[in-house]
Parts: C-alpha cells; structure tokens; sequence
C-alpha cells in the first residue's frame, strides 16, 4: 500500500485556494465541506468543489472530501452530491467506532457500486470516539485511513489548551494519538499524523512530524500549503533506509524457512513487512 505523506485542509468554498492546492506539492488534498464552511455556505460549497474538479485533470488518488458528520442534517446531502468519478473517497468526521464506518461504506455503496471510493475516519473528536478505537481490530471494507485530531476532542473534555507549556499534548490526548495508531495497525490502514495549529512554526512542525515518523505514523495533515514542503521533507525514505529495505527483500527472496541473515543480524517476516512498507513509502 504506497502512502501519500502529506494531507492538505482546504476550503471547499474557495476556488481560488482549491486552485492553488491543486498546484501544490500536496500528496493528498482535502476539499473541507466541514468545519471550514459556514452552514448557510454548505451547498456553496459542494458547487464550488465539483466545478473546480471538473476543470482540471488531477489524478483522482490525490482528492479527497471531507463530509460533515453522521449526526449533522448536511450529511445526506453531501453523499449525494460527492463527485464520484473524481475524487479518491471521504473523510468522515466524528466518526464513532466501526458502526459509522459501516454506515458511511453503505452510504457510498448506492453511489458506487465498484466500491472505488475510500474512507478517511478521524476517530478521536469526540470521548466516545477515543473509546471506542478498541472495536478496530480488523480490516474494513473501504477504510484507507485514520487520522487523529486534538481539537474538537478539547472541546468535549474541557481542556482549554491541549499542548502544555513545553509544546507537546497533554497525557489525554497522546492517549488518543496512540490509541489510533494501534487501531490504525489493526485495521491494516494508514495512519496520519495530526495538524499543527501554528502553521508559521516550521520547526515545531519537523520535530513533531518526525516524531509521528519515528512512531509508525505514514503521514501527517496540514492546514497551510507551507506546511507542506516540511511534512514531505521529513517523511521522505532516505537513502539509507531505502537500501537497508531493498537488501531485506533480496535476502528474504532467498531464505531457507522464512529466516535469513543479515549483517550479522536475523530476518523474519516482521522485517520483511517493514521493507516492504518503506519501499511504497
């Protein structure tokens, strides 16, 4: 499964920043009919993204749309109006544990029936969503990815400020963080970092985003376009770690019993699914 490392926020109500994304070096753009619209703005919204996809030749692997909520009345609307045959799936809000992925991937079915659209959840928003991150413990049907997000979570726990003063999030939310990389794991699907608020501290950025790295996270979100070079930058395989993976799955190709041995130091399948992850990086 290759991984887009980078995920960009963008307004669906604005051409003139979905044309710019759409130039960007963004491996995966999220048009945001969500929070980033106003309600009286919703059906705007959908107008303005469908017309500024329909006008371009994107590879559709790169689109994405983030719906409103199962529980909000704009939901049902926003499926219908998903341009189907040019975007690469939804993400979903709020979402709450496998019942309202199954929901969703319903949804999507009597829309697209070759079962081509994929789902994002954002999974920590809400208390009962951190609780139930332990119901994913398989894959799922059209669930591509999970993303973590610390903000709407404050709001439900009451926390005005989810970072302490050194920079990094208070123990509730890494619980949350760390909950969803598990669930992601379990699933089989790719986990994506949280966005940094301060999109003009670039080194806060790295260090965080290379942290998410260092802990199994593939990717990370983005709310500004120039967070993006940064988060690209720090995810890229380097050229060592690509070497040690290629070196990995050659010497496992000829391993006698599925162990071999490698600069001194013994190979199993757990090395080779990881050589093999760095690669689609």
């Amino acid at each position: 499964m290759s991984a887009a490392s980078s995920w960009l926020f963008v307004p669906g109500d604005s051409a003139r920043k979905i044309e710019r994304a759409l130039q960007g070096a963004a491996h995966a753009l999220i048009f945001d009919w969500e929070d980033a619209v106003a309600p009286q703005a919703k059906a705007a919204a959908r107008t303005v993204t469908r017309d500024a996809l329909s006008a371009v030749r994107v590879p559709r692997e790169r689109l994405w749309i983030r719906v409103n909520a199962l529980t909000t009345s704009f939901h049902a609307d926003d499926i219908e109006a998903l341009p189907v045959g040019a975007i690469a799936g939804v993400v979903l809000p709020k979402a709450c544990g496998v019942d309202d992925i199954r929901h969703v991937s319903a949804s999507l079915d009597a829309i697209d029936p070759q079962a081509s659209l994929k789902i994002c959840g954002i999974v920590t928003e809400t208390a009962a969503s951190v609780l139930a991150l332990s119901e994913f413990r398989a894959p799922m049907p059209r669930l591509h990815a999970m993303m973590w997000g610390g903000e709407d979570l404050s709001a439900d726990l009451g926390i005005a400020d989810n970072r302490a003063n050194h920079g990094a999030y208070r123990a509730p939310f890494l619980l949350a963080r760390n909950l969803m990389l598990m669930a992601a794991a379990a699933t089989q699907c790719l986990p994506i970092d949280t966005v940094v608020v301060n999109f003009k501290d670039h080194a806060a950025l790295a260090a965080e985003a290379a942290e998410a790295r260092a802990d199994g996270f593939t990717a990370k979100a983005a709310i500004h376009p120039d967070q993006v070079a940064v988060i690209n930058d720090v995810f890229a395989s380097t050229p060592e770690e690509l070497e040690w993976a290629r070196a990995v799955i050659e010497t496992m190709e000829h391993a006698q019993g599925g162990v071999a041995s490698m600069n001194g130091k013994m190979l199993d399948a757990p090395h080779l699914r990881l050589a093999k992850r760095m690669l689609a990086r």
